[in-house]
């Protein structure tokens, strides 16, 4: 764990001037809901670390409720949509949360642990390099805070990130690079396709849960896509 927190403290404290420069000109009340946010991103991070470092059960026991939370979330949210296209989203999700949790089952939990990483600084630095930088709207009708911009910040920081911490899953520079730029695609699909079904439901937020985040889903959805793809990738 402590070769986590040596990248984890210096990448959050980053993030940290990253938004204080981004909250300069924003109400007060942006303001705090944004430091709420970051403080409970640093605390779901750091617990799911925990969990990867603790041992595959422990992996696992904490996936299983990621699922069944999100399972719960999802078919709240789907009970807005027409029949057909709420059982896509469902059988889509299924196939999602079975793939994340067949990779824990497959792979070592310190990739997991890696993989992890990788995606949340993809969400993080996506999200503070589109408010120090945002302009162009990457999907205005499905998510319409996204910027290409902060996709592209996010983008390259997941790649630099896969590369700086190669060994935690022994990979070479060009597979790690590879893996980056998996994960920002992944992540943003994954992103979007939840937003997706929280406009067609006409929800802001999965849930209330997470402070700052809303629910489950709204926190764990890009990782659990990458995972998904990633156990694809594997099994190939």
């Amino acid at each position: 764990m402590g070769e986590l927190l040596r990248f984890t403290i210096p990448v959050f404290a980053v993030g940290a001037i990253a938004f204080w420069w981004a909250g300069r000109r924003v109400s007060a009340e942006v303001r705090r809901h944004r430091w709420i946010k970051f403080a409970t991103y640093v605390v779901i991070v750091h617990a799911v670390l925990l969990a990867t470092v603790l041992g595959r059960r422990s992996l696992l026991a904490l996936l299983a409720v990621i699922v069944l939370l999100g399972l719960w979330e999802m078919s709240r949210a789907t009970s807005r949509l027409r029949p057909l296209v709420a059982a896509g989203a469902l059988i889509t999700f299924a196939l999602i949360a079975a793939g994340a949790i067949g990779l824990a089952t497959e792979v070592a939990s310190s990739f997991v642990g890696y993989l992890y990483i990788v995606v949340a600084v993809f969400d993080g630095f996506s999200q503070a390099g589109g408010q120090l930088a945002g302009r162009t709207k990457l999907a205005p009708s499905i998510s319409p805070a996204k910027t290409v911009e902060g996709f592209l910040i996010g983008a390259a920081s997941s790649v630099g990130c896969a590369v700086m911490l190669r060994r935690m899953a022994s990979l070479s520079p060009a597979h790690a690079m590879t893996l980056g730029a998996i994960v920002a695609v992944a992540g943003v699909a994954g992103d979007l396709a939840a937003s997706w079904v929280k406009r067609r439901a006409g929800l802001k937020d999965f849930g209330t849960l997470l402070p700052g985040h809303g629910g489950v889903l709204d926190r764990f959805d890009s990782f659990l896509t990458v995972a998904a793809v990633m156990s694809v990738v594997s099994y190939s």
